[in-house]
């Protein structure tokens, strides 16, 4: 076996299909494979087809290590994640859920930039995300280059994640110095949902600096059937109070709540409110309830001068929207226009079809 260097957790809850035809075949395809242990947790699964997945994994290979909680489930993929953490026994560890994947040599170049930057305690890489009619090309890594230290390495720390205005970027698109990550104590929030999100928020402020990668190293799955973001219900709303209550009780400690309410408070609070549309009616009055008390962690909601229009009207306080806050809107209004677009030429094309077939003008 070669010396493995990489440490890569799954967090597992009956998704033994995803892992099987996903997760685990991106990672084997991997130029490194041999260099990688896989730590799979199941938390609990309650399918026998998921606990056979991960138990046939581990047995058919050298470098997966194989971990079971007892059955019944955490409540969120945190629990698996801190478990595997504490497994880890490599230079550098990264996380792939179940029914994501890695790209190329997925986070093989972040080890090679932390390999070449000492400095760094995490390095960054770029990401796709996959919908049904489309695949985004994301570089999220641009958000966090606002200082430059030498080529290729970048200043982290509180100031750079205000300035990157508190965006998360998914846990598979970072590998992280393991030996510093233990020595600072952080983990996720138990039960908690988004709890990644306040993970590399606070792994980013803690950490002095970064490597930046220009390689796309992970696809995420957006619309996956029957995932926690997916599945929203008032219990989906109930587990993101569990992680915002966390994140604010962190960001008054470190003395960066007052710039997460200036720079990233309101768009991350925009981000619930179609889920709370796509959620059955009977349970939304207990979701809005959850939305006030989340809104509640950080300002007066009656008071706030607001800057979107979409919690303007949640809050039914109007205000003067701000030019960041109207983005979302336009967003959306791009992607119904270009869809109306694409189904007008399509409409076009059967139509033209149908007319040279009935004149005999095709075969």
């Amino acid at each position: 076996m070669a010396v493995q260097r990489l440490s890569i957790i799954v967090p597992v809850f009956n998704t033994g299909e995803y892992l099987r035809t996903r997760a685990f075949p991106s990672l084997v395809r991997l130029p490194n494979f041999e260099q990688i242990h896989v730590v799979l947790v199941d938390d609990g699964s309650t399918y026998t087809d998921t606990l056979d997945a991960v138990n046939e994994l581990a047995a058919g290979h050298p470098n997966v290590t194989a971990f079971f909680h007892a059955t019944g489930g955490s409540g969120s993929a945190s629990r698996p994640r801190n478990t595997g953490l504490s497994l880890a026994d490599t230079e550098f560890l990264g996380f792939l859920d179940p029914d994501d994947e890695f790209l190329g040599s997925g986070p093989w170049p972040l080890v090679e930039a932390l390999d070449a930057h000492s400095d760094a305690e995490l390095a960054m890489g770029r990401q796709q995300r996959i919908y049904s009619d489309r695949t985004e090309r994301v570089n999220n890594v641009s958000h966090y280059t606002h200082r430059p230290v030498a080529t290729g390495l970048y200043q982290a720390g509180g100031e750079v994640l205000t300035r990157a205005q508190f965006r998360p970027t998914n846990l598979s698109s970072i590998v992280i110095r393991s030996d510093w990550l233990k020595r600072t104590g952080i983990e996720q929030v138990i039960g908690a949902a988004g709890q990644d999100s306040l993970f590399f928020r606070q792994v980013f402020a803690e950490a002095s600096a970064f490597a930046a990668v220009s390689d796309e190293v992970y696809a995420y799955h957006a619309e996956t059937p029957g995932s926690m973001v997916n599945t929203v219900t008032a219990a989906y709303f109930s587990k993101c109070l569990v992680r915002e209550r966390a994140q604010a009780r962190w960001l008054h400690s470190t003395g960066l709540v007052d710039d997460y309410v200036a720079h990233g408070f309101e768009r991350a609070f925009a981000w619930y409110l179609p889920r709370l549309r796509r959620m059955p009616k009977p349970q939304r009055a207990q979701a809005r309830a959850v939305l006030h008390e989340i809104a509640g962690l950080y300002v007066d909601p009656a008071q706030h001068r607001w800057r979107y229009p979409e919690v303007m009207a949640f809050f039914r306080r109007p205000s003067i929207p701000s030019v960041e806050g109207l983005k979302p809107l336009t967003a959306v209004a791009r992607r119904r226009a270009k869809k109306t677009a694409g189904q007008a030429i399509s409409a076009g094309r059967r139509l033209n079809s149908s007319v040279r077939t009935r004149r005999g003008l095709d075969p």
